[in-house]
């Protein structure tokens, strides 16, 4: 078996992660969830590991051949790329975690398996602690087990963007371009504004675009080998992203329709092998979707209680408003009067055809009215030179009568993944976030774009715009800056000193919440720490209110006393998760979203 080297850090990637997601689930029904067994854990593969290495390196499998052979990369455009990686890796160690997500769901759940050495249900207000998919708190966890604290929390996905682009240049790859296009795929993505934003934080959106750039991959070597182990392989891929965000339903369902096709129309041999899919899911989605059962009698977790992301009248007159509007969060510009006019217009036109952005049918927030917002923040963020780019191409795409099945119709997955996207889920103006995937999986069909017209000179001018474009993202993310915090105010536009200079790790945590919800909940918490402290308080209920921002007043109250085991349960939970027995009784003191309880 010959494997390149990047394919072969793919096949790597998933072995670690099938083995995350066993481990935890195998130690979590042993309630042996802690640092000795994560430790001993990651000794012993270690180990394997290094052995592994040993035996391929005997077996002569080829990681390197490739290099061996003369090559003319792009240097360039490499060095772009590397300037790009390298600035977000250093941004994601500099700062802790401190999205809004972060806070009230990715990091309290994993403090919460911490206490309870297990991934057992616990009372919550927020839900989504317990019914999301996981995968990814999976790996925060080992990473806070392991070192102790969340310094690499951020690296979860800062390394799925780089997986991702690797795989990307794979798919490239495998339409017959050359390296030079494979590495301008590779810098359409690194250039991504919301990709680059959230390459820093611990928001999921990365982390299930490299599951599904992964599966698209071996979809498309299967289809050219039929060897079996890449069917093996998209097996696996989907599984993990499923367990990773539900959104890998809405964008892998056309490429799974195309792989059945194939298989069922020209190589029916094969067709048995197909019952290895849903097995695989479900071995490894297993644990979460039983607890989810357990709760709520399904395995997603849905109830009247838990957050409703999918439109309540599924027609295609509300798809037509999703799909305009979702359209036009990607015409954003750095101008509010134009963002404004432009959704205008569209709520305008929307109008006349009798469809209202303000429907609570298909829109989150529907009060607010429709509106196209322009940031530097990982949820709102725009793409809209890559969008506008993707247009252009996509018009090619529809009118070129001669081009191969396998590009055909990878293009027509990723746009139905579009469509399908628009169709199913409430309109939100966070909905970027969750179209990275589909940025992401657009960007081979650019390169073969660009290969196809043999526009080499225009290639290079268009790698050096995209760059120029992406550097402010990478140097002025609004919650984690690297060169300055911008604030554009009544016309003026002003640079502070980025907050990793200027405020301790404790305050980092806040950073979004004093941007969204306008208070000091820092002094709060630290305050409430201190007093828990002085009463020698070990075992502290947590009241959240509607505030949901958990996540610091653990770190902070972990700091003060210096790493002394301590218990946080949640209290006055008023959704069927507080029917979940969790030995939360002789609290000692209480935390309110406005005052500290001391109880005795």
């Amino acid at each position: 078996m010959n494997l390149s080297l990047r394919e072969f850090l793919i096949w790597k990637i998933i072995i670690i992660s099938v083995l995350i997601v066993l481990s935890t689930e195998i130690l979590s029904f042993f309630s042996a969830i802690n640092r000795s067994s994560i430790k001993i854990l990651w000794g012993v593969s270690l180990v394997i590991f290094l052995i592994s290495i040993f035996y391929f390196y005997k077996k002569k499998i080829i990681l390197f051949k490739n290099l061996k052979k003369k090559v003319s990369f792009p240097k360039f455009e490499i060095f772009l790329i590397l300037i790009i990686l390298f600035l977000t890796f250093i941004i994601s160690i500099i700062y802790p975690p401190n999205t809004l997500d972060a806070m009230a769901y990715h990091m309290p759940k994993v403090m919460h398996w911490t206490q309870n050495n297990s991934l057992n249900f616990y009372p919550t207000d927020d839900l989504r602690q317990l019914i999301l998919a996981p995968l990814s708190e999976f790996i925060l966890l080992h990473l806070f087990l392991f070192f102790n604290s969340d310094n690499f929390s951020n690296l979860v996905q800062w390394y799925s963007m780089f997986v991702s682009c690797i795989t990307v240049s794979l798919i490239i790859k495998e339409f017959g371009c050359n390296y030079k296009f494979q590495i301008f795929g590779v810098l359409f993505c690194s250039t991504l504004p919301m990709g680059i934003l959230q390459s820093s934080s611990t928001q999921t959106d990365y982390v299930t675009t490299m599951w599904l750039v992964i599966m698209v991959y071996f979809i498309l070597k299967y289809l050219n080998t039929n060897f079996l182990r890449y069917l093996i392989g998209f097996a696996f891929s989907i599984s993990l992203g499923i367990l990773t965000k539900g959104t890998t339903y809405i964008f892998a369902f056309s490429f799974c329709i195309w792989l059945g096709s194939y298989i069922l129309f020209k190589n029916r041999k094969h067709f048995l092998y197909l019952l290895i899919i849903p097995l695989i899911i479900l071995i490894l989605n297993l644990g979460h979707f039983n607890r989810n059962i357990n709760l709520y009698t399904n395995p997603l977790g849905l109830s009247d209680e838990s957050p409703s992301w999918i439109n309540k009248n599924l027609s295609i007159k509300n798809f037509t408003s999703n799909f305009i509007r979702n359209i036009g969060l990607n015409l954003s510009v750095p101008s509010k009067k134009i963002n404004s006019f432009t959704a205008e217009k569209i709520t305008l036109s929307l109008k006349k055809i009798n469809i209202s952005t303000k429907d609570s049918n298909t829109t989150k927030v529907p009060n607010r009215g429709y509106y196209i917002p322009f940031s530097f923040y990982e949820s709102t963020a725009p793409n809209t030179v890559h969008f506008i780019l993707i247009l252009f191409i996509t018009a090619y795409f529809f009118l070129k009568k001669k081009i191969s099945n396998t590009e055909k119709y990878y293009f027509y997955s990723v746009i139905f993944g579009f469509l399908l996207f628009s169709f199913l889920l409430m309109w939100n103006a966070q909905h970027n976030r969750l179209l990275l995937s589909f940025f992401v999986l657009y960007a081979p069909l650019v390169s073969f774009f660009l290969f196809k017209l043999e526009v080499n000179k225009f290639t290079k001018i268009l790698s050096i715009f995209l760059f120029l474009y992406s550097i402010p993202y990478v140097l002025f993310n609004k919650s984690r800056p690297l060169l300055a915090e911008m604030k554009y105010e009544n016309g003026n536009l002003e640079f502070f000193k980025p907050f990793f200079l200027k405020e301790t790790r404790e305050e980092l945590y806040f950073i979004a919440d004093k941007f969204y919800n306008n208070r000091d909940l820092y002094s709060y918490y630290a305050e409430a720490s201190e007093k828990i402290k002085n009463y020698n308080c070990k075992r502290i209920g947590f009241d959240s209110g509607d505030t949901n921002i958990e996540y610091p007043f653990w770190a902070i109250l972990k700091d003060n006393l210096n790493n002394t085991k301590f218990k946080i349960y949640n209290v006055n939970v008023k959704n069927k998760s507080a029917t979940i027995d969790a030995d939360n009784d002789n609290l000692c003191a209480i935390v309110y979203v406005d005052e500290v309880k001391i109880l005795n």
